[in-house]
């Protein structure tokens, strides 16, 4: 006989839990191509503050999908790819590997994410196992919500911020099975390459068939090992990327 399942939540609720996701409102970091957040007051409790009436509190947000830390699912860059909506809920609850970067991104904003860090990461915590939500851990959550230090733009207009590349995220899909990555910066790749309108790696890891997260909150507060990764967001039919709510079930 199984045990129950509330046995199983009595387990989660002592562990720690670390809030993964950035809460948004205009004005916070965004990929610089699209517009900033509009957001209406419709109904307030007072009288002549609410554009639509009174009596009850309710907001009109207008926003691009890919706002605040969001999930982009691989039909945000694959003509035939998985929608918002068709990514099944089992893919919502994995365990989490957190690839530690901050040091080599403090010493090197520019950092591509290469398979040297990754075997870095599995020669101190052994082979990633597949069916994992892979993480890279820039430190750059530090610096929200301060948009012009998420960036780092230098006098040319040239970001330089850490990324992936092409062929991490190629051992992570094809030989390590991962389900989905994410990350703590704006852009899958490197600031530099977003810059010259060059996307490699989130063109490569969409088309394979994953999901990402960007712009993810508290990497730093979990364990490379151990965690498990919950990433649930609204289900728009047909969508193409949304905000999300991620959050980490640590080990105590």
């Amino acid at each position: 006989m199984t045990a129950p399942l509330t046995d199983l939540l009595d387990q989660l609720r002592a562990c720690r839990w670390v809030d993964l996701t950035h809460a948004f409102a205009p004005g916070i970091p965004h990929y610089s191509g699209f517009p900033d957040e509009e957001r209406t007051v419709l109904y307030h409790f007072d009288e002549g503050i609410g554009t639509l009436g009174s009596g009850f509190l309710a907001h009109e947000y207008r926003h691009v999908g890919q706002w605040g830390t969001h999930c982009d699912p691989p039909a945000h860059f694959a003509r035939e790819g998985r929608t918002q909506d068709q990514i099944g809920i089992e893919e919502m609850l994995l365990p989490l590997v957190v690839l530690d970067l901050a040091a080599a991104a403090a010493a090197d904003p520019d950092l591509c994410v290469g398979p040297e860090h990754v075997a870095a990461h599995e020669a101190e915590h052994g082979e990633i196992p597949p069916g994992c939500f892979v993480a890279a851990s820039f430190g750059w959550a530090a610096k929200w919500p301060d948009a012009d230090a998420m960036s780092n733009r230098d006098g040319d207009g040239i970001a330089h911020s850490p990324g992936w590349g092409v062929e991490a995220l190629r051992l992570l899909v094809e030989e390590r099975g991962a389900v989905a990555v994410g990350h703590d910066v704006t852009d899958t790749d490197p600031g530099a390459r977003v810059s010259r309108g060059e996307v490699p790696a989130e063109t490569y890891i969409l088309g394979a068939d994953r999901w990402q997260l960007e712009l993810m909150a508290a990497l730093d507060e979990v364990p490379p090992r151990g965690a498990l990764v919950v990433a649930t967001w609204p289900k728009p039919l047909g969508g193409t990327g949304f905000p999300a709510r991620a959050f980490a079930i640590c080990p105590s």
